[in-house]
């Protein structure tokens, strides 16, 4: 390769129509592309360079304009680990790239610049102009000190993105001077030059400079007009992204911003320090806030160092004070009015998210909100905000210790809401009637939704997860049946009507060692969670034997169960007969166990309990289970093809009545899963139970 196409040793057509070149790997050429071979290139669009490490010279540095003519169609420049590189481009290389829209070079150890500084002659106009240049990558280059140092001034018209990560030399302290002096005070970018300096950025993304406290200073806001997304990370010692440094922060901050992402800020307090009455973002669709874990307000009428100091003794209050002394993430100096899609994880400092003085009209677009792991948060939601809840489709809300109300009623709240008239009673309604996904998870103070005396209805919610809420005992409530019953209704999750959640599909509970009751209400039969397709019930300890009985599950598809060590049975035969379209039952892992389906006192079953769409059954890990049945019902199974039964040794047969399992042809011992499958079969499913016991007490008694 050195000797014949390196050396210009080939016909001066034979590269004429290649578009793409990757040089990857050769360990012992200095120069990537030599004068001699451009010619060779003319059509050649993108040039990859990676794992040379003795490149020196991408081009050949010292040849002039006129020489290097060849690659005019050059596009793309990608660098990647050429740790003997300390530049890329001469002044002079640059202006026969008439073409070159993105520039990328990354992990090259010793580049110190991309443009290399001119002697005292460059042979070339005082303008650098890189016509097409719209796109900009540096990323782990722990030398590099500027993009460009020299007397010359460069002009990059269309340049649209700028990424830089990880490149801590690059000195940010005057981010006015261009890109803080990665850009020095002679470039120029009509969108991104002069006083208006970054007029036509439309995405910027920062991260991994560790000398930074702020990015902006208020007089440079300006000239971002048209910035459209702004990524911040990584930065460790950042206290504030804008800096009001002349009394002058303008109201409406990036008109055209559309999303914002702060990630990995551990110092920052602030989005910005202002005081101005109000800031707006009147574009901003969505915003992410992540592990920032001293952020305390996202406007902040401190300026510059008093923040941290005065913020002190509000932090050290208790979240049930007066609400007014406590910092919240969003007060009425914030306004988004087109934010849809909110998401904060490992925010420390947060007691509050929105203050209840916060401006109705700013969130009124809120589609799907998120919360994690926000340690010292109370509740999500204000009094104030319950006309946002109805635009609401999506709202998870994680790992929160102290959350004990997602929405926070005040009882002499002025907010209007829906009100109902119960036996001479007004009950206000709280109607979330888009919301179609709610996830709750290790919310261990978490005593209910919203407040007694308010009714939820969610009428097109799909979704339900609970998990590890430690203190919820019944998850949903009939309103009526709570009166009077103070001690439950601290710990149900939802207070509703009869009809409650008609639209739900998926319902699952998990770590809730006090639960109770999925349903407490007056009203039999019960039409809650009546479209309900799939129920998970895992890890709720204290759940009673009757926790199916009052739901209505006709619509049920996929039961499954494990680790509730009080329940003794899980049907009762009426309950059975309305599974008519239940196709999986997983029961395992629960430890008193006896049966699946009991009978109960003198309830009388006529005709055979069909289980119509049951085609999978497996029953795993259930020490003191002895059948699937104990009463004497004929059982009709007409659809059942898989059954699975591992570690039940207590199982002495599958039912005492007349069975019906025409599918059937095996009993599996194990799920297969990479490992062959183990089968069992003697005839009928309750001769190849009976089988199997007697078998394993024989195994277990040579054992022992």
């Amino acid at each position: 390769m050195k000797e014949k196409i390196w050396n210009g040793q080939v016909p001066i057509n034979f590269f004429g129509n290649l578009k793409s070149l990757v040089v990857d790997k050769f360990l012992d050429i200095s120069i990537g592309i030599s004068s001699n071979v451009l010619c060779c290139f003319k059509n050649l669009e993108l040039l990859e360079v990676k794992s040379c490490e003795s490149l020196e010279q991408v081009f050949d540095l010292e040849e002039n304009h006129q020489e290097i003519s060849g690659i005019e169609k050059l596009k793309s420049l990608k660098i990647d680990n050429c740790n003997s590189l300390r530049c890329i481009f001469t002044p002079a290389i640059l202006l026969g790239l008439v073409q070159l829209q993105e520039i990328e070079v990354k992990n090259c150890a010793l580049v110190e610049e991309i443009i290399k500084k001119e002697e005292k002659k460059d042979g070339v106009s005082d303008k650098i102009i890189i016509p097409q240049l719209n796109s900009v990558m540096l990323e782990s280059l722990p030398s590099l000190t500027s993009f460009y140092s020299g007397r010359n001034i460069l002009e990059c018209p269309p340049l649209e993105t700028i990424v830089i990560k990880d490149c801590q030399k690059v000195q940010m302290k005057e981010f006015n001077i261009h890109l803080a002096a990665c850009f020095t005070k002679k470039v120029e970018i009509p969108t991104l030059g002069s006083s208006s300096c970054f007029q036509n950025l439309t995405i910027l993304r920062i991260g991994g400079f560790d000398n930074l406290k702020y990015l902006f200073p208020s007089s440079m806001l300006k000239s971002f007009f048209k910035l459209k997304e702004l990524e911040i990370s990584n930065c460790m010692f950042m206290e504030r992204v804008i800096d009001e440094d002349d009394g002058r922060t303008r109201t409406m901050l990036f008109p055209k911003l559309c999303q914002l992402k702060l990630r990995d800020l551990p110092k920052l307090t602030t989005f910005c320090n202002s005081t101005t009455s109000f800031v707006q973002m009147s574009s901003l669709f969505k915003l992410w806030i992540d592990n920032c874990r001293g952020i305390q307000t996202f406007i902040s009428s401190f300026i510059c160092g008093d923040m941290a100091s005065s913020s002190k003794e509000p932090e050290r209050m208790n979240a049930k004070e007066d609400s007014t002394h406590i910092l919240s993430l969003f007060d009425k100096k914030v306004r988004l009015p087109s934010l849809e899609i909110l998401e904060i994880t490992y925010a420390d400092q947060l007691v509050k998210l929105w203050d209840n003085q916060v401006s109705l009209d700013s969130f009124g677009k809120l589609i799907r909100v998120t919360v994690r792991f926000c340690k010292t948060l109370v509740s999500v939601f204000p009094s104030n905000m319950l006309g946002i809840h109805q635009k609401l489709e999506f709202l998870e809300v994680q790992n929160c210790d102290l959350v004990e109300e997602i929405f926070e009623v005040l009882e002499k709240s002025s907010v209007m809401v829906e009100e109902i008239v119960t036996n001479e009673e007004t009950i206000p309604r709280l109607v979330f009637s888009e919301l179609t996904w709610l996830n709750l998870q290790m919310l261990p103070s978490l005593k209910s939704f919203c407040p007694v005396k308010h009714i939820s209805e969610w009428p097109d919610l799909e979704v339900l997860k609970v998990h590890g809420c430690n203190n919820v005992k019944i998850i949903a409530s009939e309103s009526l049946s709570i009166r009077g019953s103070n001690g439950d209704s601290q710990q149900t999750l939802f207070f509703v009507d009869k009809d409650a959640f008609p639209s739900l599909e998926e319902l699952e509970l998990c770590e809730m060692p006090r639960l109770l009751h999925l349903w407490r209400g007056n009203f039999q039969p019960c039409n809650a969670f009546q479209n309900l397709r799939t129920l998970k019930v895992s890890e709720c300890g204290s759940l009673e034997n009757s926790c199916f009985s009052m739901l209505s599950l006709q619509n049920l598809r996929t039961l499954q169960v494990s680790k509730c060590d009080g329940l003794i049975y899980l049907l009762t035969p009426s309950k059975a007969k309305t599974l008519n379209r239940l196709k999986r039952m997983n029961v395992s892992e629960c430890k008193l166990m006896v049966e699946i389906m009991t009978h109960l006192g003198d309830e009388v079953v006529e005709n055979s309990i069909v289980f119509g769409k049951l085609d999978c059954l497996e029953l795993h890990c259930l020490p003191s289970l002895k059948s699937f049945c104990g009463g004497h019902y004929s059982l009709e199974f007409p659809f059942l093809e898989k059954v699975i039964v591992r570690k039940c040794l207590e199982m002495e047969t599958f039912c005492h009545g007349v069975l019906s399992t025409p599918s059937l042809q095996r009993l599996q011992l194990t799920d297969g899963g990479e490992d062959a499958v183990e089968e069992c079969w003697e005839g009928n499913l309750n001769s190849t139970m009976q089988y199997l016991f007697k078998n394993m007490n024989v195994q277990y008694s040579k054992e022992d």
